[in-house]
């Protein structure tokens, strides 16, 4: 695990770099650390195999052994039903106010507080079965659904929360040397910087090219030009991480004018980190007519009526590799 200087740990941070003039502002905090220890013990499923059954029994959920299909028809695997619940139950049996939940995996659940709760809980979740990296997002939105904070745990070699709030980016590391073994936690690592890109960097394209419309196929064809590197691997919030340190290009073009990405579980939690960072994004409305939005606030109207219909393709990463695109 890499090493920091002084342990900080996230609740700590959390008071001292959240403003006082934040709405709400102890409801938020509450709301992102307990998603954050709920992270904890998905952890530990995803790392040791835990079996559903256990699971169950520790945490007393109940019929998450029924796979089916999520509300997209996509194939639920026991991971993503687990994990769902485990936050689901966390943030239920906390004292946090939230206006209403969405997941993934079900319908919304309502509340009566004054934030709205995004979350994607396996994020690549078919990369589970081949040992491959997946995280969970999140998305908190206030009572006029517009983005204020987000973030997202990666569950590699080591567990890392990357958090946007308060026009800063910092990283958390969940720290397991041995004196904290009967409880983890993230401590503070360092707070994050785009990597300025001269020349490569790494590009992350998603979907059939041979479906793709020529001016993004022309668009690979300039990446490859400047040497960006192929590093696809299936898993959104992975792809996304390694941007975040190396520079490049995320994107997720329309095949045939349908849409792939979620824009409240996917798309908007990690644009809004990338802006934040200084990045660009743009989702991607008509292929051909070039119809673009760049602008988060246009983004964010995050009501329980729209939460399982919008879907979109776009690009998002450093401004540069993003410029290339809209040069062609």
């Amino acid at each position: 695990m890499p090493q920091t200087s002084e342990k900080v740990k996230l609740s700590k941070w959390l008071d001292k770099n959240v403003p006082q003039k934040i709405a709400y502002r102890n409801s938020l905090i509450n709301i992102i650390e307990t998603i954050a220890e709920a992270t904890i013990p998905i952890r530990g499923l995803l790392e040791r195999g835990i079996t559903s059954r256990e699971i169950e029994h520790r945490m007393n959920i109940k019929k998450t052994s029924e796979k089916g299909k999520n509300i997209y028809e996509e194939e639920q695997i026991h991971e993503d039903i687990l994990t769902h619940s485990i936050i689901l139950k966390a943030l239920q049996e906390s004292d946090n106010d939230f206006l209403f939940i969405a997941s993934e995996e079900a319908e919304p659940v309502l509340g009566d507080g004054k934030f709205g709760i995004s979350v994607d809980p396996v994020d690549g979740s078919s990369n589970v079965k081949v040992n491959r990296t997946v995280g969970t997002i999140v998305g908190i939105y206030n009572e006029q659904g517009q983005i204020i904070c987000s973030f997202y745990v990666l569950y590699g070699i080591f567990t890392n929360l990357i958090l946007a709030i308060n026009e800063i980016v910092a990283e958390f590391i969940l720290d397991n040397s041995p004196y904290s073994m009967t409880f983890y936690h993230y401590v503070f690592q360092e707070l994050k910087s785009l990597p300025d890109i001269a020349q490569g960097g790494i590009r992350c394209l998603g979907g059939d090219s041979r479906l793709w419309s020529q001016k993004c196929q022309e668009y690979e064809q300039q990446l490859i030009k400047k040497q960006f590197k192929d590093r696809y691997s299936g898993s959104f919030v992975g792809d996304f991480h390694a941007i975040i340190n190396y520079g490049g290009i995320y994107s997720y073009f329309l095949q045939n004018g349908k849409a792939k990405i979620r824009l409240y579980y996917e798309w908007l939690p990690l644009a809004f980190i990338i802006k934040t960072l200084g990045g660009e994004f743009f989702i991607i409305e008509e292929q051909d007519n070039v119809k673009y939005i760049n602008d988060v606030e246009l983004l964010t109207k995050f009501n329980v009526s729209k939460i399982h219909t919008q879907t979109c393709g776009g690009l998002l990463g450093n401004k540069k590799a993003v410029g290339l695109f809209l040069k062609l």
